[in-house]
């Protein structure tokens, strides 16, 4: 455990990020940030990023860390998209908005929580969803924490939206994939980024339409979290941690969680163990990026 991490600014903000099927990778974050003592003041998150913070902000850090490393291995692809093609096309017939209902993963990521309201947790939290009509991020502090978990993992075309005192949210990433600003509007001194995307270059095309929705939504919200940490940076200091390149990880796929939960945690103890302590003004860490081209230009010359 390090002492230096008790001298950044309070309140500390844990900052959450989508990533659908790499959320896992937050749980080997997390197992490293207890070790060295971090605890957060405050948290917040989007899409998946959402139901592993809740679980924090209701347990704690110790006994949260302990639920999530429990229950991640068993989120699986099947378990969140039941059912084959047939049953897939009779959802989407009597629903319209979605191919599959979108109970399953709320239900096996916080089934352990003892409370449906955010006031009960324990520590502060809010949960981003995206609002239908206006296109505007939505931050939910109170009222039914079920229903903004619902609402902030509702993947467009994916799960269907989720109507919240008469309007319509879908998934938090679409407004705010790597929920900075809304920790500093929670009130946040410092951040502690667990950002668990990438803007690597893809090694094989998305195989179906729920990964094809995924992958086109990732692929326009990375640029934001790209743009906007260093701004955040000179509002406030900010612990960026880094995250396992997932080049060769499709958005939904959830095997190899324990694998996965271990590569994190190594990749983030050793980043603490040396890491200085960010001051007003810096950011320590960053996005994870890498291409296998070397491209001088914003845009790559295509020909039909």
């Amino acid at each position: 455990m390090s002492d230096r991490w008790q001298s950044l600014p309070k309140p500390v903000a844990f900052v959450f990020s989508a990533g659908a099927g790499s959320g896992a990778v937050q749980v080997g974050m997390l197992q490293a940030l207890h070790e060295a003592g971090l605890q957060p003041d405050l948290i917040v998150g989007a899409s998946v990023g959402a139901l592993n913070g809740a679980v924090i902000a209701c347990w704690g850090m110790a006994d949260g860390v302990r639920s999530l490393t429990a229950v991640w291995p068993y989120i699986t692809r099947e378990a969140i998209f039941p059912g084959g093609k047939i049953d897939q096309a009779r959802h989407f017939l009597s629903n319209r908005t979605s191919i599959f209902p979108n109970h399953n993963l709320i239900d096996l990521g916080v089934r352990t929580l003892p409370t449906r309201q955010f006031e009960a947790l324990s520590i502060p939290f809010g949960a981003i969803a995206t609002e239908v009509m206006t296109y505007h991020g939505a931050l939910f502090t109170k009222g039914d924490l079920y229903q903004a978990l619902l609402a902030s993992t509702a993947i467009p075309g994916i799960f269907p939206p989720v109507e919240i005192r008469g309007k319509l949210y879908v998934d938090g990433a679409l407004t705010a994939y790597v929920p900075m600003s809304a920790a500093i509007q929670m009130g946040a001194a410092s951040l502690v980024v667990l950002d668990v995307g990438d803007a690597c270059q893809r090694t094989a095309p998305p195989r179906h339409v729920a990964e094809m929705v995924t992958w086109a939504l990732h692929a326009a919200l990375r640029q934001r979290a790209l743009v906007e940490a260093p701004a955040i940076a000179e509002q406030l200091p900010v612990l960026y941690l880094p995250s396992p390149c997932s080049v060769s990880k499709g958005l939904l796929d959830f095997s190899n969680i324990p694998a996965r939960i271990q590569e994190s945690y190594e990749l983030a103890k050793a980043f603490l163990d040396y890491a200085p302590l960010p001051k007003a003004g810096m950011i320590v860490g960053g996005p994870h990026h890498h291409t296998n081209l070397d491209l001088p230009t914003l845009f790559d010359m295509a020909t039909a």
